[in-house]
């Protein structure tokens, strides 16, 4: 019995080693694209597919949205094309035709070529951290306000509590 334990973990270590490369992202659009060279028809109760190392991405008439792991999306524009692979332990995306646009969570987060020329990639690293609504000329603003909301208080205040008394019999 335990030779044969011995000869099913041999036969079965390299299929586990084959699937640990698996899924290194999530593709969705609101319309038909193209995923490994098959049409993926959308809006039959899938809202998203796997993307494998190597597989190719073709827009139809509407952006492809690509998720990675830890936030950040690539967003091809209709008619684009591209392909997902891995450098390392990093997930590579390779424009091949088209235009796309990017949000990194991390710079190391995808590592990002372009054969594509010009260049027609575009986009941002947030730093860790989602851009903010608050700002300097917002808390100016909201001071401001504050400011005058204040000086409006008094000044009723100061209308209603400056006349005469009356006495209620």
């Amino acid at each position: 019995m335990r030779n044969f334990v011995y000869v099913l973990t041999a036969l079965l270590a390299p299929v586990s080693s084959m699937f640990a490369q698996g899924q290194l992202a999530t593709v969705t659009s609101t319309a038909p694209f193209q995923l490994r060279g098959a049409t993926i028809a959308t809006g039959q109760g899938v809202p998203s597919w796997p993307v494998m190392p190597g597989d190719a991405i073709k827009a139809g008439s509407a952006p492809v949205a690509i998720s990675f792991a830890g936030g950040s999306t690539i967003t091809l524009d209709p008619g684009s094309s591209a392909r997902i692979a891995i450098s390392g332990e990093t997930p590579s995306f390779v424009l091949e035709s088209g235009t796309a646009r990017y949000t990194l969570s991390a710079l190391s987060a995808v590592k990002l070529n372009d054969p594509a020329s010009p260049p027609k990639i575009t986009g941002v690293y947030t730093a860790g951290k989602t851009a903010s609504w608050w700002t300097t000329g917002r808390t100016v603003l909201v001071l401001g306000g504050a400011a005058a909301a204040a000086g409006l208080a008094f000044g009723i205040s100061a209308a209603v509590s400056g006349g005469a008394a009356v006495s209620v019999r």
